[in-house]
C-alpha cells in the first residue's frame, strides 16, 4: 500500500513539475491550470494513503 502511495505522489510530483513546459510555450495554459491541479490533487491522495496505512498498523 505505501508503494502505491509513494508512486502516485510521484506521478504528481511529475505531472506539477511538467507544468514548468508552459513558459517555453511547449504546453498551453490550460494544459498548465490541468497538470498543476490534477498533479496536486494526485499528491494529495498519495499521502492520504500514506497516512492511512500507517494508521492501520
Amino acid at each position: 500500500m505505501k508503494k502505491f502511495a509513494w508512486i502516485l505522489t510521484g506521478i504528481g510530483a511529475l505531472m506539477i513539475i511538467g507544468s514548468v513546459l508552459y513558459p517555453l510555450d511547449v504546453i498551453n495554459k490550460t494544459t498548465c491550470l490541468i497538470m498543476l491541479l490534477g498533479g496536486s490533487g494526485i499528491m494529495f491522495v498519495g499521502s492520504m494513503i500514506r497516512s492511512f496505512s500507517l494508521l492501520k498498523k
